[in-house]
């Protein structure tokens, strides 16, 4: 029980676990395993210090550039989730819709499909013009 609150105090004043730390852990992690099956050093080095960087996070004093960093991470992770349910979403509605963009404003404008002609009507700059779908 005395080691418990060694490592307690240890800790006391140090940034700790977070997501990015977690996700550099993890990713290390998987470099390693990588490394084995693979080989190389290259896949093994980059294993390494995503496991020291992640380690260095956890045990960082400066928690103002922790957090800067966390909230880098966040708003990256947020833009290619984002990015990634709109791809999402296209590929679901292929079939029904066809995504055209406005040969004025380059705005995308979603059409269904199976219509031959439409005169279509853009939302942003209300140019006019035909497209086949």
């Amino acid at each position: 029980m005395q080691w418990l609150q060694k490592i307690l105090f240890y800790m006391s004043g140090r940034y700790g676990f977070d997501e990015l730390s977690k996700v550099l852990m993890a990713a290390g992690l998987v470099f390693g395993i990588l490394a084995n099956f693979i080989g190389g050093i290259w896949v093994s080095a980059a294993g390494i210090a995503l496991l020291a960087y992640g380690a260095l996070r956890i045990l960082s004093r400066d928690k103002a550039n922790r957090y800067r960093e966390l909230q880098k991470y966040l708003s990256v992770k947020q833009t290619v989730q984002l990015k990634t349910r709109k791809l999402r979403n296209r590929w679901a509605q292929r079939k029904a819709y066809k995504i055209v963009k406005c040969p004025n404003c380059r705005q995308q404008i979603r059409l269904p499909r199976g219509r031959k002609k439409l005169r279509v009507t853009c939302p942003k700059c209300q140019d006019t013009f035909i497209k086949k779908t």
